[in-house]
Protein backbone atom coordinates (compact mmCIF):
# COMPACT_ATOMS: atom_id res chain seq x y z
CA UNK A 1 0.00 0.00 0.00
CA UNK A 2 3.24 2.23 0.20
CA UNK A 3 2.87 2.96 -3.18
CA UNK A 4 -0.86 3.90 -3.57
CA UNK A 5 0.00 6.48 -0.48
CA UNK A 6 2.83 7.88 -2.40
CA UNK A 7 0.43 8.28 -5.58
CA UNK A 8 -2.07 10.45 -3.23
CA UNK A 9 0.73 12.45 -2.43
CA UNK A 10 2.01 13.00 -6.48
CA UNK A 11 -2.00 14.02 -6.88
CA UNK A 12 -2.40 16.11 -3.85
CA UNK A 13 0.76 18.32 -5.18
CA UNK A 14 -0.21 18.23 -8.63
CA UNK A 15 -3.97 19.41 -7.25
CA UNK A 16 -2.66 21.89 -5.12
CA UNK A 17 0.00 23.51 -8.14
CA UNK A 18 -3.06 23.52 -10.48
CA UNK A 19 -5.10 25.86 -7.96
CA UNK A 20 -2.10 27.98 -7.49
CA UNK A 21 -2.26 28.43 -11.03
CA UNK A 22 -5.52 29.74 -11.54
CA UNK A 23 -5.31 33.34 -10.85
CA UNK A 24 -7.79 35.10 -9.40
CA UNK A 25 -10.09 37.45 -11.52
CA UNK A 26 -12.68 40.33 -12.11
CA UNK A 27 -15.10 40.04 -14.55
CA UNK A 28 -14.64 41.31 -18.26
CA UNK A 29 -15.90 45.41 -18.35
CA UNK A 30 -16.30 47.39 -21.51
CA UNK A 31 -17.37 51.01 -21.18
CA UNK A 32 -17.36 50.30 -17.26
CA UNK A 33 -19.61 47.83 -17.46
CA UNK A 34 -19.46 43.81 -16.40
CA UNK A 35 -20.01 42.31 -19.57
CA UNK A 36 -19.54 38.74 -18.17
CA UNK A 37 -22.59 35.93 -19.20
CA UNK A 38 -23.92 37.90 -22.22
CA UNK A 39 -23.51 35.82 -25.52
CA UNK A 40 -22.79 38.29 -28.35
CA UNK A 41 -22.71 38.18 -31.82
CA UNK A 42 -18.95 38.09 -33.12
CA UNK A 43 -16.45 37.54 -35.78
CA UNK A 44 -13.46 35.39 -34.76
CA UNK A 45 -9.67 35.02 -36.54
CA UNK A 46 -7.86 32.01 -35.14
CA UNK A 47 -3.83 32.49 -36.38
CA UNK A 48 -3.30 28.32 -36.62
CA UNK A 49 -6.40 28.06 -39.61
CA UNK A 50 -5.95 31.89 -40.48
CA UNK A 51 -9.92 31.89 -40.86
CA UNK A 52 -12.31 34.33 -39.70
CA UNK A 53 -15.17 32.77 -38.19
CA UNK A 54 -18.81 34.01 -37.87
CA UNK A 55 -19.34 33.02 -33.56
CA UNK A 56 -21.25 33.96 -30.81
CA UNK A 57 -19.24 34.62 -27.78
CA UNK A 58 -19.45 34.64 -23.68
CA UNK A 59 -17.11 35.97 -21.44
CA UNK A 60 -16.42 35.40 -18.11
CA UNK A 61 -13.61 36.60 -15.80
CA UNK A 62 -10.39 36.40 -18.34
CA UNK A 63 -11.74 34.00 -20.43
CA UNK A 64 -13.91 33.82 -23.89
CA UNK A 65 -16.24 30.86 -24.82
CA UNK A 66 -16.28 31.02 -28.46
CA UNK A 67 -19.44 29.01 -29.94
CA UNK A 68 -19.39 28.32 -33.51
CA UNK A 69 -22.72 27.95 -36.25
CA UNK A 70 -21.76 23.88 -36.11
CA UNK A 71 -22.70 23.33 -32.33
CA UNK A 72 -18.81 23.26 -31.63
CA UNK A 73 -17.10 25.61 -29.18
CA UNK A 74 -13.72 26.63 -27.31
CA UNK A 75 -12.52 28.53 -24.77
CA UNK A 76 -9.74 31.07 -24.54
CA UNK A 77 -7.46 33.19 -22.54
CA UNK A 78 -8.23 36.67 -22.89
CA UNK A 79 -4.87 39.25 -23.40
CA UNK A 80 -6.68 41.78 -21.28
CA UNK A 81 -10.06 41.90 -18.90
CA UNK A 82 -10.50 45.46 -19.78
CA UNK A 83 -12.23 45.89 -23.62
CA UNK A 84 -11.14 49.20 -25.09
CA UNK A 85 -11.98 48.31 -28.69
CA UNK A 86 -14.81 45.88 -29.17
CA UNK A 87 -13.35 45.26 -32.58
CA UNK A 88 -9.77 44.09 -31.49
CA UNK A 89 -10.48 41.68 -28.41
CA UNK A 90 -7.30 39.46 -28.47
CA UNK A 91 -6.71 36.18 -26.55
CA UNK A 92 -4.90 33.25 -26.86
CA UNK A 93 -5.95 29.19 -27.00
CA UNK A 94 -6.06 26.12 -29.07
CA UNK A 95 -9.21 24.33 -30.11
CA UNK A 96 -10.05 21.61 -27.85
CA UNK A 97 -7.93 23.01 -24.81
CA UNK A 98 -9.30 24.84 -21.62
CA UNK A 99 -6.89 27.35 -21.14
CA UNK A 100 -5.27 26.63 -17.26
CA UNK A 101 -2.57 29.73 -16.66
CA UNK A 102 -0.16 31.50 -18.81
CA UNK A 103 0.73 29.44 -21.74
CA UNK A 104 -0.25 26.22 -20.18
CA UNK A 105 -3.39 24.62 -21.07
CA UNK A 106 -5.39 21.14 -21.19
CA UNK A 107 -7.67 18.67 -23.29
CA UNK A 108 -8.22 16.94 -26.06
CA UNK A 109 -5.36 18.15 -29.42
CA UNK A 110 -6.91 17.39 -32.74
CA UNK A 111 -5.04 17.08 -36.12
CA UNK A 112 -6.72 18.68 -39.43
CA UNK A 113 -8.87 15.85 -39.56
CA UNK A 114 -10.54 16.36 -35.66
CA UNK A 115 -8.78 12.97 -35.01
CA UNK A 116 -5.08 11.65 -34.13
CA UNK A 117 -3.63 8.53 -34.99
CA UNK A 118 -6.33 5.89 -34.76
CA UNK A 119 -9.32 8.00 -34.85
CA UNK A 120 -9.58 8.70 -31.01
CA UNK A 121 -8.51 11.99 -29.79
CA UNK A 122 -5.85 12.45 -27.31
CA UNK A 123 -5.52 13.80 -24.34
CA UNK A 124 -2.67 16.39 -23.75
CA UNK A 125 -0.79 19.18 -21.72
CA UNK A 126 -0.26 21.81 -24.23
CA UNK A 127 2.22 24.09 -23.59
CA UNK A 128 2.16 27.20 -26.27
CA UNK A 129 -0.90 28.71 -27.56
CA UNK A 130 -2.48 30.13 -30.35
CA UNK A 131 -3.58 33.83 -31.23
CA UNK A 132 -6.82 34.79 -31.63
CA UNK A 133 -8.70 38.34 -32.81
CA UNK A 134 -12.77 38.73 -31.97
CA UNK A 135 -14.59 41.80 -32.81
CA UNK A 136 -18.28 42.08 -31.68
CA UNK A 137 -20.46 42.66 -34.29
Amino acid sequence: MRSFGQLMKVLGLVLSALFLLATPSMAVMYQGKNIDGKKLAAKAYYSETGGVYNVQVRFKRNRATIYFDDGSQTTIRLKQQVITDPKDIEGFGKLGQIPLNGNISIGLNYDNNNLVGNGQPSESLSIGNFFWRISLE
